[in-house]
Order: C-alpha cells, then sequence, then structure tokens
C-alpha cells in the first residue's frame, strides 16, 4: 500500500503482514478446487503466472517487473516455461492412459471383493 520502497508488500492493516499461507488455505485454494483445478503452491502459482503472461504476449521483462524479481535471467529461467503443443498432447495422452489403468484396477479390486 502506499508504494513503499521497503517493508511488507501485503498487509492486513498497521502493516502487520499479511498471512499468504493462511490466505492460500481459506480464499485461494477452495476457489481454485471449486473450478476443478488443484492448488500447486505459491511457487506454482508465481510460475504459472509468468508464464501464461509470457504466452499472452508479455515481454520478459514486464514479466520480471510483475513478479519483483531483480535479476531478469531468474525470470526467464526458472519461472517462464513455454507450452510446446507436443508436449501438452503427450502428457494428455499419459493422463488419459493412466485414468483407464485407474478404472480398470478399481474394477479388478471390486471384483475380487
Amino acid at each position: 500500500m502506499d508504494n513503499p520502497k521497503t517493508g511488507v508488500m501485503f498487509h492486513i492493516g498497521d502493516r502487520k503482514p499479511l498471512a499468504c499461507d493462511k490466505l492460500a488455505q481459506r480464499v485461494i485454494r477452495p476457489v481454485v478446487e471449486a473450478i476443478g483445478m488443484d492448488w500447486y503452491g505459491w511457487h506454482g502459482f508465481r510460475r504459472g503466472i509468468a508464464s501464461n503472461l509470457y504466452e499472452l504476449g508479455a515481454n520478459e521483462k514486464i514479466v520480471q517487473r510483475v513478479l519483483r524479481h531483480a535479476k531478469p535471467h531468474v525470470t526467464k529461467d526458472r519461472y517462464i516455461k513455454a507450452f510446446d503443443p507436443a508436449v501438452i498432447a503427450a502428457m494428455k495422452t499419459l493422463e488419459a492412459t493412466l485414468d483407464t489403468l485407474k478404472m480398470q484396477s478399481a474394477a479388478i479390486v471390486q471384483q475380487a471383493n
């Protein structure tokens, strides 16, 4: 608040720091799960933001500024992950195969009982 140069970035008032884990547990995670997604924590959240901003056309410097990284190479090397259609297709095939195996094993266990 008030564009501070130092100190707590997010606070609950009187400059007391916001407990980000509680925010995730009480607010963000329930919303994410309600729409059928999984919550992978703050690092996953930041990587998702970086990758999606980049995919939407934001350049690396803008993504670096959004994430507030001091070094641009950190953002590029560790946070921005380009979406490769071939990799996405392969992972969807793997997911479908695993889902099929899971259903088959559940059916075998049910028949055994």
